[in-house]
């Protein structure tokens, strides 16, 4: 950690844009100059979107860039023109909003320095309009670089049946050198070695993973809708801080706000936190926020266990049955029910809720302890057993997923249910691929599919049983899930049409090489009118 003296003064100042250091090629991670990072794009919207690059200039004054559209990769025939500048109040980061282009039409695109050097040429596409027939999306989450080769990114970047991409977030981690994990991957090294806590920690963690070239790749082929997760402010976020945010890290509003610009200027996220995208008549994805605008603290379960059977049943009665414990905050709650009754009035057959932790309940099954090898650390015992207690006791040891705002969970629930929506939920965070069927008054309300990490180690980091038991396990003590994967990395994409909605789980062969290998899939699928998800 930094010594506290003067962080104050110096985040006032970064936050302000008064203070912005140009590093252009810190230990020769990404060239010195011209366009270091590819391009990309992200935010779509019927014949518009958001395009991104970043330029160093020599002597890092700013730049005017230029940018051409086409509708061929040739670049032949220019249908839109426009400039921005890249320059040190955003990094070198430069983008540019453009509108009245065609809907739902591949595009391309290039920026162009004064010197006469071009970017390499992106593609993209805007949302359509009208009726739509068929769509597939891809969803990431957690790709945390020094564990491993981003193989998920470069798997999907070479797909010819994708339209969009979706990342859930943790798209980088704030960890320092030899902290999660303890020993760096040769060739998966991160800027700064530091925690990062200020605007240019961040610019600089943002930068080394954007070297990798499976990254690239996808942002250069495919429009990103990105949210955020924890780990791009620090771990465990809430509205009024984190668990990885420490009293010598300086005030907890600049660090997150140091964090939100970094996040805009390189994944080109919109203003407001919650947005809604219309793919057509067929999908609107509904992006939500359940990180730093509206949560509520963790409740803290581990202190409830520490004082027996009083300190359980006040737990069970108390907090943790709030409904005025929220994990959205009510305007956000306001803003997607009345979103998602918009959507059903108006012919969307599908709502896609993107949004960041599990909604499901799991509870840890009573041999849980089985599960790990017999010289296990004494904390990992520490943290099953208090699982299995918690479980027995009818509460899902997981607190900082809707597990832990039951109340909140019920009213989003509510609001899908009211609205007659057909709704599917992705979650990121946990590193593992889940499925859960939701409930609301013994009612089929949704289907919720989890996204397995891009390398963040799952269960199989410190559990050492057999996956199929584990899952085996789960499924018997976890009512709502229906199927699990707690042991490999990847993606998933959806493919929906008016009929029904499949989910197809892709599950890499290895992140300790550069792979394109996969190992066996699986897939689900929710039939329009069911409100729930059956194996394929």
């Amino acid at each position: 950690m930094r010594p506290a003296i003067d962080r104050r003064a110096f985040l006032t100042a970064t936050a302000a844009g008064l203070i912005l250091p140009v590093r252009p090629a810190l230990a020769r991670m990404w060239p010195a100059s011209g366009f270091t990072h590819g391009v990309a794009s992200g935010h779509p919207g019927p014949g518009a979107v958001t395009l991104w690059t970043r330029y160093a200039s020599v002597t890092g004054a700013a730049t005017a860039l230029k940018l051409e559209v086409a509708e061929d990769e040739a670049m032949s025939r220019i249908i839109a023109r426009a400039e921005t500048m890249a320059g040190a109040e955003t990094w070198g980061t430069a983008q540019v909003r453009v509108s009245g282009l065609p809907e739902g039409k591949w595009l391309w695109y290039r920026f162009a320095a004064p010197d006469g050097s071009m970017s390499m040429v992106g593609r993209t596409k805007t949302l359509p309009t009208g009726k739509l027939d068929a769509l597939k999306l891809a969803v990431f989450s957690c790709s945390n670089r020094p564990f491993g080769h981003f193989n998920a990114y470069a798997h999907g970047a070479v797909r010819d049946d994708i339209d969009a991409v979706i990342h859930l977030g943790d798209y980088i981690y704030e960890y320092p050198v030899g902290n999660y994990p303890a020993t760096v991957m040769p060739g998966r090294e991160i800027l700064p070695a530091n925690e990062i806590t200020m605007i240019d920690d961040y610019r600089q963690r943002y930068a080394s993973y954007r070297t990798d070239p499976g990254l690239q790749a996808i942002h250069a082929r495919f429009p990103m809708i990105a949210i955020w997760d924890d780990h791009e402010f620090a771990n465990d976020t809430w509205k009024g801080g984190a668990q990885n945010h420490q009293n010598d890290e300086g005030v907890w509003e600049l660090r997150r706000d140091a964090a939100l610009k970094a996040h805009r200027e390189w994944l080109m996220t919109p203003d407001r936190y919650w947005n809604r995208y219309d793919f057509g008549d067929l999908v609107s994805v509904m992006t939500l926020d359940t990180r730093q605008s509206g949560r509520d603290k963790q409740l803290d379960l581990n202190a409830a266990m520490r004082g027996g059977a009083d300190g359980i049943k006040a737990f069970q009665s108390g907090e943790w049955q709030n409904p005025a414990r929220t994990l959205l905050g009510m305007d956000q709650e306001a803003w997607f029910a009345s979103e998602v009754a918009a959507s059903v009035k108006s012919g969307q057959r599908w709502q896609l809720i993107a949004q960041q932790v599990v909604m499901g309940d799991l509870f840890t099954p009573k041999n849980a302890l089985e599960w790990l090898a017999a010289d296990a650390d004494p904390r990992a015992q520490a943290y099953v057993k208090g699982g299995i207690a918690a479980a027995q006791a009818g509460i899902p040891g997981a607190q900082d997923m809707w597990s832990g705002y039951p109340q909140a969970r019920r009213r989003l629930l509510k609001a899908m249910a009211d609205a007659g929506a057909d709704p599917i939920v992705i979650a990121g965070d946990s590193h593992n691929a889940w499925a859960f069927n939701h409930t609301l008054d013994g009612k089929p309300v949704a289907a919720e599919f989890g996204v397995h990490s891009v390398t963040s180690p799952g269960y199989e980091s410190s559990l050492k049983a057999d996956p199929a038991l584990i899952r085996a396990g789960l499924l018997q003590s976890s009512p709502g899930l229906q199927w699990c994967d707690t042991s490999r990395r990847g993606y998933l994409t959806l493919s929906f049409s008016a009929a029904e909605t499949r989910c197809d789980w892709v599950f890499i062969d290895t992140i300790k090489t550069v792979s394109m290998a996969t190992t066996a899939p699986q897939a689900a699928v929710v039939k329009r009118g069911k409100r729930k998800m059956t194996l394929a």
